[in-house]
C-alpha cells in the first residue's frame, strides 16, 4: 500500500446490493479518466453476470441432483412395491428386497433386518451384493438384544434411530472384529407395530462419516414397507390357520349328518350304517372300525369306499 498513491473501486452490484468490488491501483498519483472508469464498471457488469451464471447453474445442477435422487428414491420404492405385491406372502422375498434397495439408495456397504424371536432379535434377510460367509454365520449364531453395546441394541432398548458416525471411535460399541467386519458407520431402524419393537433394519458403511437425513427418512420408509409385510404375513396366516380350522369342521359335522340319516333309513340294518360310519372315517381319518363279532374270531368290515384317494372299494 505504500507505494500506491491512486485507487478505483467499482462494486459488483446484483439488484443494487454489493456482492464484490474490482480494486485498481496506481503507484503513480494520476485520477482514472471518466472513460477507464466506464470500462472498468462495465468489467464490474461482466463479473456480476459470470457470477450469477455459476450460482445460477449450481442452483440447478443441484436441483436436477436432487430430483435424479428422487427419481431413483421413487424407482426403487416402486420395485419395493411391485415385490411386495408379486410376493405378498414371501416375507423373506420381500425382506431382502428392502434390505438391498435400502442399502443401495442410502449409499450402505450393507443392509441387514433383525426379527424379534421373544427376547432376542435373530438375523433374517440382508442385501447380498457383498456377502461375508463368516460375518453372516456369526450373526446368525449371535442374536442381537436389549442391553449389548451395539447400535441394533440400542435401537432396540430406545425405539428410536440411533446413528453412530464411527464404531471405532465411539467408547460404548464393544465387539469383537468378527462381529464388525470392517464396518465403520451404522445406521439402525426399528421395525415398530403398535409402539413395540418387532424388528430392526440396520444399514453399515465401510467408512466413516454420515446419513443425511433424507437417506435416514428413506431408510425409515423402507422399515415401514417391511411392518406391513410382516404384518400381511402374520394375518394371512392367521386366515388359513382359521379356514383350515372351519373347513375340518365343517366336514366333520358333513360326516356326521351323513351317518345320522343312513342310521335313521336303516335303524334296523347293520351293515349299511357301518359301511358308512367306516366311509366316512376314512373321509376324515382313512380310520378303520372293527367290530368284535365273536370272543375267538375278529371279523374286520370295511366300508366300500369311494375315495378317489383310494381308487378301489374293497370287502373282506
Amino acid at each position: 500500500m505504500a507505494r500506491q498513491h491512486t485507487a478505483l473501486g467499482v462494486p459488483l452490484l446484483r439488484e443494487n446490493e454489493p456482492i464484490g468490488v474490482i480494486v485498481l491501483a496506481r503507484r503513480r498519483v494520476q485520477a482514472f479518466t471518466p472513460k477507464q472508469i466506464e470500462l472498468v464498471t462495465t468489467f464490474a457488469d461482466q463479473a456480476v453476470i459470470a457470477i450469477e451464471n455459476v450460482r445460477l447453474f449450481d442452483q440447478v445442477r443441484q436441483r436436477t441432483d436432487d430430483l435424479s435422487e428422487s427419481l431413483q428414491q421413487q424407482t426403487a420404492t416402486a420395485d419395493v412395491l411391485k415385490v411386495i405385491s408379486r410376493s405378498a406372502f414371501d416375507l423373506q422375498t420381500v425382506l431382502e428386497t428392502l434390505a438391498r434397495s435400502a442399502a443401495e439408495l442410502s449409499g450402505s456397504k450393507r443392509g441387514v433386518i433383525f426379527l424379534r424371536d421373544g427376547d432376542l432379535f435373530r438375523f433374517q434377510a440382508m442385501s447380498y451384493a457383498d456377502a461375508n460367509p463368516e460375518w453372516i454365520q456369526y450373526l446368525k449364531d449371535h442374536p442381537q438384544k436389549a442391553g449389548q453395546n451395539s447400535a441394533i441394541a440400542r435401537s432396540i432398548s430406545s425405539g428410536q434411530i440411533v446413528y453412530v458416525p464411527d464404531v471405532l471411535a465411539d467408547p460404548q460399541i464393544d465387539m469383537p472384529a468378527t462381529a464388525l467386519a470392517g464396518i465403520r458407520a451404522v445406521l439402525a431402524v426399528p421395525l415398530l407395530r403398535d409402539g413395540k419393537v418387532e424388528g430392526i433394519m440396520a444399514l453399515s458403511r465401510s467408512i466413516p462419516g454420515t446419513f443425511d437425513a433424507r437417506q435416514i427418512d428413506l431408510v425409515q420408509t423402507f422399515a415401514d414397507q417391511a411392518v406391513i409385510a410382516i404384518e400381511n404375513v402374520r394375518l394371512f396366516d392367521e386366515v388359513q390357520a382359521r379356514t383350515r380350522d372351519l373347513t375340518e369342521s365343517l366336514q366333520q359335522q358333513t360326516a356326521t349328518a351323513d351317518v345320522l340319516k343312513v342310521i335313521s333309513r336303516s335303524a334296523f340294518d347293520l351293515q349299511p350304517v357301518l359301511d358308512t360310519l367306516v366311509e366316512s372315517a376314512a373321509r376324515l381319518w382313512r380310520g378303520l372300525i372293527w367290530r368284535r363279532l365273536h370272543a375267538r374270531k375278529v371279523t374286520s368290515i370295511f366300508a366300500r369306499a369311494h375315495m378317489a384317494s383310494l381308487h378301489s372299494s374293497w370287502i373282506t
